[in-house]
């Protein structure tokens, strides 16, 4: 039933309605207003970050680039010595440099490829250090003991023999150890058959890919078989990182060899700073195929 109002109820109905309105209108703009800045707070946030993280990567690529730039002189450099000792070291030293230069222009197949392909380039550097040091013709400089690598809880965490004979190998490196050479080379080449053994076993690789390279006989998967096995795991299988760890483990091997040739003798013909420099290139090493490995 309708009722009748009189005129004055009428424009206080009409007035509060306005007024109602207009608090509706305020309150939406307000919020409006609200909703604009937080959308602006946010966009000014993502621009930074992107400008912050776009820092970082051109950082990131000018450092690569530098440190590319001076394996590429190294390289140079040993290929142009003259020098009659170390050809082993030198010659496989500039392979490693140069397959680090095509592993480095490969795509990167995965995250772990990409962390991989950074370890290998600190793989190059430390053996172009080494093959330096081993030619330098000036006397050595006595050089402080490096930064630790973490190398023990790293191989503690993998296998206590692993431990044991990585400190085994450390005890042996000393200057005024005859039997320093045979001593650290030997150990050192059981942490790295113990690595490929252990966690890139016959079966597992052979289970992997029946058409596996094989030792000639037949009935052992090779060590470059073992190495794409692990790397296959991450992604990261490609030929040329696959060559680049076989090169990195050869490297080592040929080190070896002068190692043992250089410490023969009642005090060794190695100084603290060579041996701190191939002390560094061997942990490098041993960390780069525990890292595949794990």
């Amino acid at each position: 039933m309708l009722r009748r109002i009189t005129l004055a109820q009428y424009n206080a109905k009409v007035r509060q309605h306005n007024r109602d309105v207009k608090r509706a209108v305020t309150k939406y703009n307000s919020e409006v207003r609200a909703y604009n800045n937080e959308v602006r707070k946010r966009r000014r946030a993502y621009l930074d970050a992107v400008a912050q993280y776009n820092r970082r990567v051109n950082t990131y690529n000018a450092q690569v680039r530098s440190n590319r730039a001076k394996l590429l002189q190294q390289a140079k450099a040993l290929q142009s010595s003259t020098s009659i000792r170390y050809v082993d070291v030198k010659q496989s030293t500039v392979e490693l440099l140069q397959r680090f230069e095509r592993v480095a222009d490969e795509p990167y197949q995965s995250d772990a490829h990409s962390e991989l392909v950074f370890l290998a380039q600190v793989e190059s550097s430390n053996s172009a250090a080494v093959a330096e040091k081993l030619l330098a013709d000036a006397p050595e400089d006595a050089e402080p003991e490096t930064e630790p690598t973490g190398i023990l809880s790293y191989l503690e965490d993998m296998s206590l023999d692993l431990l044991a004979r990585w400190q085994g190998a450390i005890y042996a490196l000393n200057p005024v150890n005859p039997d320093a050479g045979r001593h650290f080379c030997t150990s050192v080449r059981e942490i790295f058959t113990e690595i490929l053994e252990k966690w890139a076993t016959d079966q597992e690789v052979i289970e992997a890919n029946p058409l596996c390279h094989r030792t000639p006989n037949g009935s052992k998967p090779t060590r470059r078989a073992k190495i794409k096995y692990l790397l296959d795991r991450k992604s990261a299988g490609t030929p040329e990182m696959i060559g680049f760890v076989e090169a990195d483990i050869e490297n080592v091997v040929r080190l070896f060899d002068d190692f043992n040739e250089g410490t023969h003798g009642p005090a060794g013909k190695f100084g603290f700073a060579r041996l701190q420099a191939i002390k560094r290139r061997v942990e490098g090493g041993i960390m780069f195929l525990a890292t595949i490995a794990a």
